[in-house]
């Protein structure tokens, strides 16, 4: 029996005890133990967790036994060494990079060969821990030099240790800073340059390099800060021979016992190999021997080589140490001529491209490829033989005899090896793989990946058309294919993906016209594909577009990919489909390396060799060492990744897909049996999480309550999940606005204890939901107290602001004052600025309320500095309004004026009329209580003329009772037909609940002002006031609109002393109607003449025209 997952760290138990710990996760032998008791104990829980609190890359695993015991029993294990005591547990550090730890609740002690504890009756548990690191194959040292520095770095890699890869990175000068308004071909070559060295630094770190010998200290001073950091820097004495100065800065004291001594003209490439094959250190000499009959002797005869086109440049001495480590055999040869290459190849893609357009839609799937190339070689011009004479003639014949029959690794500057094909040989069906570019990158990111363990699920993502899904069909290696097509397909969505999940395929076989890759309706050129992608998990990228292989490559592998199958030309939509499916199904299912998987497909030889691999020829996807993984658990596990993307990823499309993906997943799940377990569970509720509909959502929960009950778990894990259930619906039904189904299930998720690490923001959100003020206040204090026994100062921020607003609105000014206060530290100790401002501000306005005017003043000046430091106009607009109210309350008339004329000369300036207007009344009021009534008076009036100038008729509304006020304390007939004239404009498209209180105001404005103004003020007013509010039909006019035309015309009467008996009983209707309060019977009972304080002199009555907008009753 194992257990553990399959992807990581595994026990093995058998006859019920453990008897080894599997490692194959990291490509290391089985640990064998001897686990023994010394009597029987019955059952045991045996419980394996990981913990998460590995060093990067490595693996720890626990596997906790518990006991029940009726006696004491011993228990040993047998590990093989002896341990070592620390604190009642017991350490061993084993080879390979292995470390195990044994811990008990009794004293646990270490024997000759393992460890041993003495359990008591009762319960107990005992812990095995085992920690593996990845082992690389890479030496701790690399060498950075310039490209020309070739001699220097093959002499210091020669007195490093040979039996691990030593890397050699030549740097070059990053290309210019680009000017603002450059190409974008120029920000591309600077942001390519940056992902190389970046790339190259990550890869360093991971794979364990501690230090670089620098021979050129320009080449690290222009790499961008933190590029290279983690490395000690050494740099190599000057003056003295280069071998001896190596061997002691790198080696210690003394030289090296064997030196291999070149010319200086002779192949360093070949020397180098030379010397790690031989074990010696490399020193030049003028007089030396030839090195090619030397490097003969060592050469290997085994079934890989090594190319490598003498370039001249340090870069090409990676294929030496490659080849050494690889026990490959090294060919090198001269630098080819691309140029006629080049030429045949462009020449051909046309001709390919051509082709294909003309044979159309004629005939489908493989046919399309059988139809293209007969198409292609009638009148005997097949576009191989083309290329193969113009790639042969760069080949020399010796170089073709010494690669042979080999698989190969060639390094190149950009020559498509297999369509070598000469007299006696022909390459293709030869696995090679091209590197053709970076080759330290290329070969780190293989060895990195070699040692690393694979990911518990894994995917392949399709851009365009793709092959359909295959069953797994028993396969060992697992991975999920999803398709990004039609609208799912954007740039965003790719990125998302390639960066989050561990794609180890991606096919993309969507472009445009002139061959550019396309994701969705977005081009990816090739300098686009620097800037925007980021490949974290090193897939293998298969593209169908005509864009420069070597190019594409290139940069694909700077931003992550471990490899590059790219075409000569452009292959047929579906055919390059089929040609997909063999590739991923060679490549995971057989987990074949990628250079062997492009080739001998069993489809058409036109189109498996327009495909070339850019990569070692090793190069390959993650070993799924264990065998051991089910199709239905790694549907879960894969479940799990794609619902950790959609934690972090907003954009709809995207969650769109990802939904889509896990319910596929989910359903292989269930196919599987597993439909039963507490891990699908776990994916139910991601998917509740990604419900877009309340439909999708009910049935999500109708299987979680289906589900959740059938599983056998503790109370507490059980609780967990009926906790989540009800939080997730809670928060659908609270997006749609169904506050009441809202609360229901906030409350039943609170009600299951203290279950998630999340409560506390259940119960905040049950508090703001709450309509019972005091259970809001007892929900949000009851969060506050678990977020601060957790010491999360951030949730703590969060639940001062929800208990100020409930305390506020439970009356609690006081326990709102306090957590103002503490919102406001916390705020200040996060560094939250909009937070600070926030709670000051409620401070200063609880302290207002509650009448502590001097605390007030205080703070609202603090608050007044906090606004002028961010700049914030208007929360200084808000501040300055409350201080004015301060200062006037306490009495300070003159400090309180101050500071609304400061308020209303920023409100000008902001060009805000609603706040002109409160500060222009507040003036008003200020005047008023300073007994300046005359100029209170006018500042009334400007309040409400620029709240209705502006259509704010409710500010207007407010406002226009402290102009009549005014008006009536000024005795001015003037201001009381503005408040009249206002207040009618007002009514007009008011509510009923504003119109109401605002008609009794206007007609008794109306009133004052007839009595105390003269004949022509009044004739104007009335004039005015009907061509303004009441013009039109009287049977269109809203009802309190067509009030105040009664009145008008009532009143109009009335002036023109025609009340007679029809006009007395009109007037008794409109008190009626109005239930008196407009007191209009007893107004017109008394004469104009004898009412009027200035009626005598001028004609009292109004043009006739006036009367004509309402009529009269008869």
């Amino acid at each position: 029996m194992d257990l553990g997952a399959s992807h990581g760290i595994r026990f093995r138990f058998e006859t019920g005890l453990l008897c080894a710990v599997l490692l194959d996760a990291h490509g290391k032998p089985p640990l064998r133990l001897a686990e023994a008791l010394s009597a029987e104990v019955g059952e045991r829980d045996l419980v394996v967790t990981d913990t998460g609190d590995a060093p990067e890359g490595a693996l720890r695993v626990e596997l906790r036994q518990r006991y029940e015991l009726a006696r004491p029993v011993e228990w040993s294990l047998r590990v093989g060494v002896a341990g070592r005591d620390r604190g009642g547990a017991v350490e061993f550090d084993l080879p390979d990079g292995v470390a195990l730890r044994v811990a008990s609740t009794a004293p646990t002690e270490p024997t000759d060969d393992g460890a041993r504890v003495l359990l008591p009756a009762g319960p107990a548990e005992l812990v095995v821990a085992v920690t593996s690191e990845p082992v690389f194959a890479v030496g701790d040292t690399v060498v950075l030099c310039r490209p020309e520095q070739v001699r220097e770095a093959a002499v210091v890699v020669s007195c490093l240790p040979g039996d691990r890869f030593t890397p050699v990175v030549a740097l070059t000068a990053p290309p210019p800073e680009p000017e603002h308004d450059a190409p974008p071909a120029a920000l591309a070559a600077r942001r390519s340059w940056r992902n190389r060295v970046e790339r190259l630094s990550e890869l360093l770190t991971r794979t364990g390099v501690r230090r670089a010998v620098v021979l050129d200290g320009s080449v690290v001073d222009v790499v961008p800060e933190g590029v290279f950091a983690d490395l000690e820097h050494l740099r190599l004495p000057e003056g003295e021979d280069l071998t001896d100065a190596a061997w002691r800065l790198l080696r210690g004291d003394g030289g090296p016992e064997r030196t291999l001594s070149v010319r200086p003209d002779d192949d360093l490439v070949a020397a180098l190999f030379t010397a790690l094959r031989t074990g010696s250190a490399l020193r030049v000499a003028e007089h030396a021997e030839p090195v090619a009959a030397r490097f003969a002797e060592v050469d290997p005869d085994g079934d890989e080589a090594v190319l490598v086109e003498d370039t001249g440049e340090a870069d090409a001495l990676v294929a030496a140490v490659y080849a050494h480590h690889r026990g490959a055999r090294l060919v090198v040869t001269p630098r080819p001529d691309l140029t006629e290459v080049c030429r045949v190849i462009t020449q051909e893609q046309e001709r390919v491209t051509e082709s294909a357009r003309a044979i159309g839609d004629a005939v489908k799937g493989i046919a399309v490829g059988e139809a293209l190339w007969r198409y292609l070689s009638t009148g005997g011009h097949d576009p191989f033989p083309a290329v193969e004479a113009a790639v042969s003639a760069q080949v020399p014949a010796e170089v073709v005899e010494r690669v042979g029959d080999r698989a190969l690794t060639a390094f190149t500057t950009g020559l498509p090896y297999p369509f070598v094909h000469t007299g006696r040989a022909n390459w293709a069906r030869k696995p090679i793989g091209h590197v053709v570019a970076d080759p330290a990158l290329v070969v780190l990111t293989e060895l990195h990946r070699a040692a690393t363990a694979r990911p518990p699920a894994a995917f392949s993502l399709v851009v365009g058309t793709g092959p359909a899904p295959e069953p797994a069909a028993g396969a060992a290696h697992l991975t999920h294919q999803i398709t990004l097509s039609g609208p799912d397909a954007s740039l965003p969505a790719f990125t998302a993906l390639t960066s989050r999940l561990p794609v180890e395929l991606v096919f993309l076989n969507s472009h445009a016209q002139d061959g550019t890759i396309l994701v969705g309706e977005q081009p990816l050129p090739t300098r686009l594909i620097a800037q925007r992608l980021r490949l974290a998990h090193g897939p293998i990228v298969l593209d169908n577009s005509s864009l420069p292989w070597t190019e594409v490559g290139r940069e694909l592998l700077r931003v992550g990919a471990r490899g590059y199958v790219g075409a000569l030309w452009r292959i047929p939509e579906a055919l390059a489909a089929d040609y997909a499916r063999v590739l991923a199904r060679r490549l995971t299912v057989h987990e074949a390396p990628a250079a062997r998987s492009v080739v001998d497909t069993g489809l058409p030889s036109g189109i498996e060799r327009s495909y070339l691999y850019v990569g070692t020829v090793n190069g390959c996807l993650d070993r799924w060492r264990d065998r051991a993984a089910t199709e239905g658990a790694t549907a879960l596990a894969a479940c799990e990744l794609l619902a950790g993307v959609a934690r972090v990823e907003e954009d709809q499309a995207l969650r769109r897909v990802l939904r889509r993906e896990i319910a596929a997943l989910r359903r292989v799940a269930e196919e599987h049996g597993l439909d039963r377990t507490a891990a699908y569970v776990d994916v139910l509720l991601e998917e509740l999480a990604l419900a877009g509909d309340p439909d999708r959502a009910r049935e999500q929960a109708e299987r979680i309550d289906r589900a959740l009950p059938e599983l056998d778990l503790p109370a507490g894990e059980a609780d967990r999940r009926w906790a989540a259930r009800f939080e997730l619906t809670a928060a659908l039904h609270d997006r749609r606005g169904d506050a009441d189904a809202a609360l229901a299930d906030y409350t039943r998720c609170a009600s299951y204890g203290d279950p998630r690490r999340d409560r506390p923001q259940v119960l905040l959100r049950l508090a703001e939901l709450e309509p019972d003020p005091a259970r809001a206040l007892s929900l949000a204090e009851q969060a506050h107290q678990g977020l601060s026994d957790r010491d999360d100062r951030a949730g703590m921020l969060a639940a001062c602001r929800v208990l100020d607003e409930v305390g506020q609105r439970a009356g609690d000014q006081e326990t709102a004052l306090r957590y103002a206060v503490e919102g406001y530290r916390l705020a200040v100790e996060l560094e939250h600025e909009d937070e600070r401002i926030a709670f000051k501000l409620d401070e200063f306005a609880l302290r207002q309320s509650t009448g502590d005017l001097d605390g007030a003043i205080r703070v609202g000046t603090e608050a007044l500095e906090l606004c002028r430091e961010r700049r914030d106009e208007h929360g200084e607009l808000a501040v300055i309004g409350r201080l004015g109210q301060c200062h006037r309350d306490r009495g300070d008339l003159d400090t309180a004026q101050h500071y609304a004329t400061v308020g209303l000369a920023l409100a000008a300036r902001l060009d805000l009329p609603v706040e002109t207007a409160r500060f222009e009344d507040f003036i008003g009021d200020v005047l008023t209580r300073a007994g300046k009534h005359a100029e209170a008076l006018e500042h009334y009036r400007h309040a409400v003329e620029t709240a209705v100038a502006v259509g704010e008729l409710a500010r207007g509304a407010e406002l226009l009772p402290h102009l009549a006020v005014g008006a009536v304390r000024a005795d001015d007939p003037e201001a009381l037909w503005t408040t009249a004239l206002c207040g009618g404009l007002i009514c007009e498209v008011a509510e009923r609940d504003v119109w109401a209180a605002i008609v009794p105001l206007v007609v008794d404005s109306m009133k004052r002002a007839i009595e105390i103004g003269p004949p022509r003020l009044t004739q104007r007013g009335m004039t005015d006031f009907a061509s303004a509010v009441t013009a039109g039909k009287r049977e269109e006019m809203p009802v309190q609109v067509g009030l105040l035309a009664d009145v008008v015309v009532l009143l109009l009467a009335w002036l023109m002393d025609r009340v007679d008996a029809n006009m007395t009983a009109f007037a008794k209707q409109l008190d009626r109607q109005t239930s008196g309060v407009l007191g209009l019977v007893d107004f017109v009972s008394t004469p104009y003449a004898r009412r009027a304080r200035a009626a005598s002199g001028d004609d009292p009555r109004p043009a006739r025209a006036a009367r004509g907008a309402t009529g009269a009753p008869r």
